[in-house]
């Protein structure tokens, strides 16, 4: 069959799905809607009913744009919604206030880290977030000007003029009592409830009592039974600039997910339709000096993980139902007909992409997640406009800048744990030198090479090889590998051997197997271009 529409009008939309439904582009709103494609993993009635409120996966799963697409349904539905990004709608201004109770060098600490406790910052937060939810929605509240009020008395409380909500909930929270002018209290008739401490004109409330006050008063309010109150907090993100701020983001990551847990329970025990959602990196899960058994319940209990691949079954992973849905809606869009789904491989994909076919290859390029595929298709379908196909000469122009691309994520995911300084040393010393390793032939060459790099040097005498290798498994740059035996003669490693992806089939690091560096970033560390013989080393998946 023909193609309906040209290769070089294909777009995969941007990395973050925020530019994509956070826009005045209509169109591009509505062709995110339509090509959308929900993970397998993820229970859709589950979430709606507000069991799995956390939705949880590696960097670029899509969990932003699954936050999304479920908000626009809802919207849909007539709910009244809110969206809150971690890094956007919250100003770093805000976010460095709310962890200012946190002392930076104690939570490096791990006896101390698991002792600071920000959940009292974000529930106020999270009240005021909803109260500005029901204020906001007035034609969809029976009670219109009571939450209108409640919000005017939280506003008072939590805000103040020109001062940042952040900034002031820390305040607060060091304080320990909120400050109202005279005649607020009478809005909620606290007087009655507890006992104010009264000087100079102002009422002043312990913010514990306050934040119960406030819930209470939510959870009396009248609902109308056809209407859904949402929250969505999206991207709980976890700094990877410097490993301080990254263990600091992580315990404010760690106590917003309790908070929220903790509203939802109340709001499931009252009955009263307000639904708090969130998103939230894995690496939070694991990262060190948080108390891991406090979010661990969450996300077993209540979590949902974006997932895109099926072990060994590479025909039938998920991720290529992106790109299947993604090249329909345009085709739809364009000319008013669609293809197939499965007729898109045999349309706009040649037949042969470097020895292996299109899903297998797109497989061994990326690290199976949405935002691989937008990095690739959108290089891709600009690259050789007069080609008709993707084919190999396209993918082979442009793995440099795409590896040049997924190196940047990966690097900033390393940074999590070593500087910027650090991370670049590891990239020289991994560039132009093999694509299979031991860690003791690394760990040679890296002598060699210390003698005129005090960096590495240092690293090496602080960090050690064996770590900054388990880092590099950690966040995707090399996999293991364990060679194939055929009898008791072991077979040649570089030609056939098991691989195993930390992101693909979570076994831990063994520093006793050989590491091999990912295919994609092959053209970006020097070690030779895609070529055939590169690919299907895996005979449990060579096609």
């Amino acid at each position: 069959m023909p193609q309906l529409i040209r290769r070089n009008i294909i777009d995969f939309g941007k990395i973050d799905a925020k530019s994509s439904m956070v826009s005045r582009d209509a169109a591009s709103k509505d062709l995110f809607m339509k090509a959308f494609t929900i993970p397998p993993t993820f229970d859709k009635s589950a979430f709606v009913s507000g069991d799995r409120y956390l939705v949880y996966g590696t960097k670029g799963s899509g969990k932003t744009a699954l936050l999304r697409y479920m908000m626009e349904e809802e919207k849909q539905r007539g709910s009244a919604t809110k969206f809150v990004v971690f890094s956007e709608d919250i100003s770093a201004q805000d976010l460095n206030k709310i962890g200012s109770a946190i002392d930076v060098e104690n939570v490096l600490t791990p006896e101390i880290g698991d002792r600071v406790d920000v959940k009292d910052m974000w529930k106020l937060f999270l009240i005021k977030a909803l109260c500005d939810l029901m204020a906001d929605n007035k034609d969809l509240c029976n009670d219109h000007p009571r939450t209108e009020r409640l919000r005017k008395v939280v506003d008072e409380a939590l805000a103040g003029p020109g001062v940042g909500v952040l900034d002031r909930i820390s305040k607060v929270v060091k304080g320990g009592t909120l400050r109202f002018k005279t005649g607020f209290a009478d809005i909620f008739e606290i007087e009655a409830l507890l006992n104010l401490e009264r000087s100079n004109g102002t009422s002043e409330i312990d913010y514990s009592r306050f934040a119960d006050l406030v819930i209470n008063s939510l959870c009396r309010s009248e609902f109308p039974l056809d209407v859904r109150y949402c929250l969505y907090i999206d991207e709980l993100n976890l700094s990877m600039l410097q490993q301080k701020k990254h263990k600091k983001d992580s315990i404010l990551i760690r106590d917003l997910v309790q908070a929220v847990g903790h509203l939802n329970r109340i709001f499931v025990e009252k009955g009263v339709p307000i639904f708090i959602y969130a998103a939230i990196r894995i690496e939070v899960a694991k990262a060190i000096n948080v108390s891991r058994n406090e979010i661990d319940k969450y996300l077993i209990d209540h979590g949902q993980k974006t997932q895109w691949h099926s072990g060994f079954e590479v025909s039938q992973y998920p991720l290529f139902s992106i790109i299947e849905q993604r090249i329909v809606a345009i085709e739809k869009k364009a000319t008013g007909r669609s293809s197939q789904p499965a007729q898109i491989w045999a349309d706009y994909f040649a037949g042969d992409l470097f020895g292996v076919g299109a899903k297998q290859f797109l497989s061994e390029v990326t690290w199976c997640n949405p935002r691989d595929i937008v990095n690739i298709f959108n290089l891709a379908s600009a690259a050789m406009p007069s080609r008709l196909k993707y084919d190999t000469e396209v993918f082979a122009a442009i793995a440099h800048a795409y590896s040049d691309r997924v190196w940047s994520e990966r690097a900033e995911e390393l940074n999590a744990e070593h500087s910027m300084t650090v991370v670049n040393t590891i990239k020289r010393l991994l560039s132009s030198y093999y694509q299979h390793f031991k860690i003791e032939t690394l760990k040679k060459h890296a002598e060699t090479v210390a003698q005129s790099d005090q960096v590495l040097r240092q690293v090496l005498n602080t960090v050690g090889i064996e770590k900054v290798c388990r880092d590099l498994y950690h966040v995707g740059i090399v996999g293991q590998s364990l060679a194939q035996t055929n009898g008791a003669r072991s077979v040649d490693q570089s030609k056939s051997f098991i691989q195993t992806w930390f992101y693909r089939d979570n076994v831990e690091f063994d520093p006793s197997q050989w590491m091999i560096v990912h295919l994609a970033l092959y053209p970006c560390l020097k070690l030779g271009s895609w070529r055939a013989e590169r690919f299907a080393k895996d005979p449990r998946i060579a096609s």
